[in-house]
């Protein structure tokens, strides 16, 4: 489960982010400071705060038992990273794809924020998703990938546009809105196996294989 993985990897991060800020050379701790141990864990809450994010994470069945058997550790990390994430707000990369709608310009800044975008649609929990899909965010990614197959120098984002609506495919709500939209949609993505790019080629034979498994 990839998700899973860049969800342990932003919980670590999350954990280092303030240390790693800090010049140790230049840390200086007084003799007497009395530092407090670290309150005990709770098993009891961590599995109901877990069983709460499961939930809301809207898996099958069978990836909710999966997660259910995971570590206490790797559940506080996965708690932790969830936390982080909550801080994101779907309306800003709806802001970001109507402006990129409007002048498709292609530059550092954009492709690090197609990831950041890829990233929170494969990461973030339903509640976010659905957000994001009431604000017509399928639809412009949609239109988005139509522009990228009529100038196949724009493979590089279009790649991106990809991995979003599979993304959305993983997720329940977000393969329902596909699936609702199909027509649309799923014409745009089995368009890219005419992408030059093998990577593009690949993705689209990917989400082709999700929207079966509906």
């Amino acid at each position: 489960m990839d998700y899973i993985e860049d969800w342990v990897d932003r919980a670590m991060s999350c954990f280092y982010r303030d240390r790693d800020k800090d010049d140790p050379g230049k840390a200086h701790v007084h003799d007497d400071v009395i530092f407090a141990p670290p309150a005990p864990l709770d098993p009891a809450k961590v599995d109901k705060d877990f069983e709460c994010l499961v939930k809301e994470l809207g898996l099958s069945e069978e990836k909710q038992q999966e997660m259910h058997d995971y570590s206490m550790e790797k559940k506080m990390s996965l708690l932790v990273s969830q936390h982080c994430l909550q801080t994101e707000d779907a309306s800003h990369f709806i802001g970001f794809l109507k402006n990129l709608q409007q002048s498709f310009v292609i530059d550092s800044n954009t492709i690090r924020q197609l990831q950041d975008l890829v990233i929170s649609l494969r990461t973030q929990n339903y509640s976010y998703l659905e957000s994001f899909l009431s604000a017509s965010g399928l639809k412009l990614l949609t239109e988005l990938l139509n522009q990228c197959h009529q100038q196949y120098t724009l493979e590089q984002p279009a790649l991106f546009f990809l991995y979003a609506l599979r993304a959305l495919l993983n997720s329940p709500n977000g393969r329902a809105a596909v699936l609702h939209d199909e027509q649309h949609v799923l014409v745009s993505i089995a368009r890219a196996v005419d992408f030059r790019d093998f990577k593009c080629k690949t993705v689209q034979v990917e989400a082709h294989e999700l929207k079966s498994y509906s």
